[in-house]
């Protein structure tokens, strides 16, 4: 049995144990035992609501129920951590992570509440491209966080005054052996100085995705509030233009990754 498997099983069977017709006959069966005293009825107890279960697992409407509810379960609790994540952030990543995440909530919202129900079935892939993009945005922003930990904490004004004071001492210096040193230093500092210049790069353009993702994402719920009509055609060729849209967006921060990922390495 696979993993997947075997979590939906158990999803099942918690919920089919958590009714009140199984803790109420374990309820009984332990209240019975206890009065006689004898363990046969908590026994028959359990055995009914092995039963119980055991029928339970053949009602599909019954494991669907099971496994919506542990789904939507999972999402609250995504949803507490990513809040969590997102008030750690600085505050111009802040209020763009907020912004995003609204609008992709009322993405999700718009495509929940289509007129057709086989509009919001073609459109759960696009609603779940959204949420990996905020997720993503979401890890940028963390990263761009320690980005600006290194800036702010880095006095760029020292490392420009110590090369020029490095180059003012060599111009003068006749020994091989210290024009080397001093050389090395410069290199050394001027390295300093682009490391510098590629982590503010990295951070503004991380900034500028968020951006970008804000935009897009307004662009999507515009067109999604736009279309009143019932025709699956119409909503069918609007999703594959969202699909392209929202493709083209992952590119794009698969390049700020990689930006990003550079920045901290160097």
């Amino acid at each position: 049995m696979s993993d997947s498997r075997r979590r939906n099983l158990f999803l099942v069977i918690r919920r089919a144990l958590r009714q009140p017709f199984a803790i109420g006959v374990l309820a009984l069966g332990a209240v019975l035992s206890l009065g006689i005293p004898s363990l046969i009825p908590i026994a028959g107890a359990a055995a009914v609501v092995a039963v119980y279960a055991a029928l339970k697992l053949q009602d599909m409407s019954f494991i669907r129920a099971a496994l919506r509810e542990a789904g939507e379960r999972e999402r609250e609790a995504d949803l507490t951590s990513r809040t969590f994540r997102i008030e750690e952030l600085d505050v111009d990543s802040r209020l763009r992570m907020k912004t995003i995440v609204k609008l992709q909530n009322e993405i999700a919202e718009d495509v929940a509440n289509s007129p057709v129900d086989e509009v919001a079935a073609g459109l759960a892939d696009t609603v779940e491209q959204s949420e990996h993009i905020v997720d993503r945005g979401l890890a940028m922003a963390q990263k761009r966080r320690e980005l600006q930990r290194y800036l702010n904490r880095t006095d760029l004004g020292a490392i420009q005054g110590r090369i020029r004071n490095l180059e003012a001492k060599l111009q003068p210096e006749g020994d091989p052996v210290r024009r080397s040193e001093i050389e090395s230093s410069i290199a050394a500092k001027r390295q300093e100085l682009d490391d510098f210049h590629a982590i503010e790069h990295a951070s503004a353009r991380v900034l500028e995705q968020l951006e970008s993702i804000q935009y897009a994402f307004e662009g999507l719920r515009a067109r999604l509030v736009r279309i009143k009509s019932t025709d699956i055609a119409e909503w069918t060729a609007a999703n594959e233009e969202l699909k392209g849209e929202l493709g083209g967006l992952t590119s794009a921060v698969d390049t700020v990754e990689q930006s990003i990922e550079e920045a901290l390495t160097r």
